[in-house]
């Protein structure tokens, strides 16, 4: 073989100064690397820990924000209910809404007292959607509550609408956990269907009698028709009974009658702010359209508390 053969492979075999330098730099070790293996295993974990230390706490941010009031207090020191250990968390939540509406009107600021009353109503709203409960308890104090909010600034039409509005939602609650009087004892109950509204005349008084049952079924109606349609005085001077019966379904208007030993199972009741008079009057998963008055929340306030009689005039 030529001399020249063996001169030319061994030029292509000898690494270039290129490829020693790169040589010499694969065989050097970081200061990490020379490090034993226990101390990068070490700060490994230690960085990991760290990573999920900061996710943990965003989410935590997220889903509670800090409060702007650190020191609120619940509805009460006596509210067992709403702050033990076994409260529900909705009660919980409704409770220190209340606490910061009431932290916000002791402190002149009224928008944001609106805007937690309101908080506290949306509480109420989804927990009776998702048919939680309360105890009795939590309602007196609820409303002992809102009493001391509105208190602050009883003059503002505002703050009385928001406050009212709460106390509605509570009465609604109340009634969609209410089972009295859904099956009243005694004899056969006849079921009548109703499909139409029921002019009423002034004088009139409606009972078994009137409709050859005691349960109105009026499901079939739309939920806004009124079943009985009285004289549009509205008034007790009409002189309009209605007695002994158990209305389910439709929508009515209590202005103005005098009813007596009533039951009315998922009507949407209106009240008008006229003469009211209710005598053992039950109230089941009914819906409420009140003014935001002082005469919608004293019926509100009745409902909520269970009471079943009532007068305003």
């Amino acid at each position: 073989m030529p001399t020249g053969g063996i001169a030319d492979l061994g030029t292509w075999n000898a690494p270039s100064g290129y490829s020693r330098h790169r040589h010499r730099s694969r065989g050097r070790r970081s200061p990490t690397a020379s490090a034993p293996a226990y101390v990068r295993y070490t700060v490994m974990a230690l960085a990991a820990v760290l990573v999920v230390t900061l996710a943990w706490r965003g989410v935590r941010w997220t889903m509670h924000p800090p409060q702007r009031h650190a020191t609120i207090a619940p509805l009460s020191d006596a509210s067992a209910d709403a702050n033990s250990a076994t409260a529900s968390p909705w009660e919980r939540d409704f409770s220190y809404a209340l606490a910061s509406a009431l932290t916000d009107a002791e402190a002149g600021n009224i928008s944001g007292a609106e805007i937690s009353v309101d908080r506290a109503e949306n509480f109420v709203t989804v927990a009776r959607l998702q048919s939680r409960t309360a105890e009795p308890e939590t309602f007196v104090l609820a409303l002992a509550q809102l009493d001391k909010i509105l208190q602050q600034r009883p003059d503002d039409a505002r703050l009385l609408e928001h406050v009212t509005l709460a106390r509605i939602s509570l009465a609604e609650m109340a009634s969609a956990q209410n089972t009295v009087g859904a099956s009243p004892a005694g004899a056969h109950i006849a079921h009548v269907s109703i499909t139409s509204p029921r002019e009423v005349a002034a004088g009139e008084t409606l009972d078994r009698k009137s409709f050859g049952g005691s349960y109105l079924d009026a499901s079939a109606m739309p939920e806004t028709s009124e079943l009985l349609l009285p004289p549009y005085t509205r008034a007790f001077t009409d002189n309009i009974r209605v007695e002994n019966l158990t209305i389910e379904g439709a929508a009515q208007t209590l202005d103005g009658i005098r009813w007596r030993n009533m039951t009315f199972i998922g009507t949407r009741l209106r009240y008008e702010g006229g003469e009211l008079d209710l005598q053992n009057v039950h109230f089941l998963r009914c819906r409420f359209g009140f003014p935001s008055d002082d005469r919608g929340a004293r019926l509100a306030d009745a409902i909520a508390l269970g009471h079943t009689t009532i007068t305003i005039e």
